[in-house]
């Protein structure tokens, strides 16, 4: 399902090649079953985005304040923060600010569920 959505966004070229792989990476590396890919239904989707409007040098936003306040008091913000830590690895270069704010919003919501 997941895979699905990524190969459709490629296949209308709305995500980059370089989008593609790492999201594809994420999935084999943090969604461990069919059951888990509806909690990651966000996040991949907004990483696919995120890294397409980093290669497109599309302008940023982050979330409300209101919000990361919220993520940052979370019992899972630290494996958030390891698994933001690792997609910036495997791209080879740090995420925007903006766009580490979401993805660890995202990461959050899905291990609480």
């Amino acid at each position: 399902m997941l895979k699905n959505r990524v190969d459709i966004l490629m296949s209308t070229e709305t995500i980059t090649e370089r989008a593609q792989a790492i999201t594809l990476k994420t999935m084999e590396a943090y969604v461990n079953s069919t059951q888990e890919e509806e909690k990651y239904q966000m996040l991949i989707t907004h990483l696919a985005m995120a890294v397409t409007r980093m290669d497109r040098g599309e302008e940023l936003s982050a979330p409300p304040e209101m919000i990361m306040e919220e993520v940052q008091q979370s019992p899972y913000i630290h494996e958030a923060n390891k698994r933001v830590e690792w997609i910036e690895q495997q791209l080879g270069e740090p995420l925007p600010q903006e766009e580490k704010a979401f993805l660890q919003m995202h990461f959050v919501s899905a291990l609480t569920n």
